[in-house]
């Protein structure tokens, strides 16, 4: 990832919202990584899975230009959530930001249901 000038705010660092969105994007590859995306988990599990929580520790500024990796994993199950763990770094690891991200299996009443053992399966990879 490389920080853009339309992402940075009054201060010339990278916007607190912008992150956000990056790791949205590193959920959707992580996903993607294993065969899945955010419409086919409905389409095959009849499920949404959706994020309830995120926690944001801001580390190190982020500045235009500066290129950037993440990590995604998946820190731990519950019966109908799992939480991911996503760290930005600098290349040589100094870290610019770490996030957990709780998210929730929707079933189709839009109430919380147990996820579904094959998703779990396919996320546990």
């Amino acid at each position: 990832m490389e920080a853009r000038s339309y992402e940075l705010d009054a201060y010339g660092h990278l916007n607190n919202a912008v992150y956000v969105n990056w790791l949205e994007h590193g959920r959707l590859c992580y996903l993607r990584d294993r065969g899945e995306t955010y419409a086919s988990i409905p389409e095959r599990f009849g499920v949404h899975i959706v994020v309830v929580r995120q926690d944001v520790s801001y580390q190190a500024q982020v500045q235009l230009g500066d290129r950037l990796h993440m990590v995604s994993r998946i820190e731990s199950f519950g019966n109908s959530s799992f939480t991911f763990v996503q760290t930005i770094a600098y290349p040589g690891g100094r870290i610019a930001a770490q996030a957990r991200v709780t998210m929730v299996c929707v079933g189709a009443e839009d109430t919380s249901v147990a996820i579904p053992d094959g998703l779990r399966e396919i996320l546990d990879t």
